[in-house]
């Protein structure tokens, strides 16, 4: 029987790891006593009922080699620490960190990039990712099995198409809680009270969210037939239109890629 691999996860307690950490060990990619949990602040409540796991300051000072090592942490942490393992499989869930940086890094030719979202804490991420021609069959297996324990996964062609998707998939709840902002201000505006006006938001943001799943390539037919119906919704969707509805997504999208660019830049 293959023996599981050595896994270390740097940033095990951050606002990822806590949640990619426990993911992998419930789901048997490797074992409490064969996960090392790297970060500052010592063991985390995240990980209760694991026993074995070995908590340490920085990756230098486990006392395993890792196969692998998972850096769950902010572009400007990686940049400022070491991170040298040039033996390890690296997958990286940092956005704006290149392969290239990361290769120049950690030493390592063997590199996934990833980028879950919040919404892994809820095992409803979706992951977007890309390996290297060094990364083996095998390895490309293993990243997947880690990315499926927090939701979805889906690899894409090139660093380009991270970088959109790191505005995109990356934003979690982002731009649905700023819908729901709106939407709540429009209802408070038009006389409902506080409580209303979020039982309303929510229930068309949540509820729509269980109507849509599955069928996000029929949107455009969806907002067709209500045009078509021409009732009360018709008049408030060609108002958002004509208001920029599209245009300011847009907006949001390129603000995003050019902030991620920013990020590379700096690196």
């Amino acid at each position: 029987m293959t023996q599981a691999p050595r896994i270390a996860l740097v940033g095990a307690s951050g606002w990822l790891g806590r949640y990619i950490g426990p993911a992998l060990l419930r789901a048997g990619v490797t074992e409490p006593g064969r996960f090392g949990a790297v970060n500052r602040s010592g063991p985390s409540d995240a990980y209760a009922g694991f026993d074995g796991i070995e908590w340490v300051g920085a990756l230098k000072d486990l006392s395993q080699t890792p196969d692998v090592v998972i850096l769950s942490l902010r572009p400007h942490e990686f940049r400022t620490a070491r991170f040298h393992c040039p033996d390890a499989l690296v997958i990286s869930v940092m956005a704006g960190v290149t392969v290239e940086e990361l290769r120049a890094h950690t030493g390592s030719q063997r590199l996934l990039r990833a980028l879950p979202n919040a919404l892994a804490e809820v095992g409803q991420s979706y992951s977007p990712w890309l390996a290297t021609p060094g990364v083996s069959a095998d390895e490309r297996a293993l990243g997947q099995e880690i990315l499926r324990g927090i939701g979805r996964e889906a690899e894409v062609p090139d660093e380009a198409a991270l970088d959109v998707l790191t505005t995109l998939s990356g934003a979690g709840p982002a731009f649905a809680a700023l819908l729901a902002q709106a939407l709540i201000e429009a209802a408070k505006n038009a006389g409902l009270s506080e409580a209303v006006a979020q039982g309303a938001a929510e229930n068309l943001i949540c509820g729509a969210a269980h109507l849509m799943a599955g069928k996000v390539g029929t949107a455009p037919a969806i907002v067709q037939s209500f045009l078509d119906y021409d009732g009360v919704i018709a008049a408030a969707l060609r108002a958002a239109q004509d208001a920029g509805f599209e245009q300011a997504v847009q907006a949001a999208v390129d603000a995003g890629l050019t902030r991620v660019q920013a990020m590379i830049s700096e690196g």
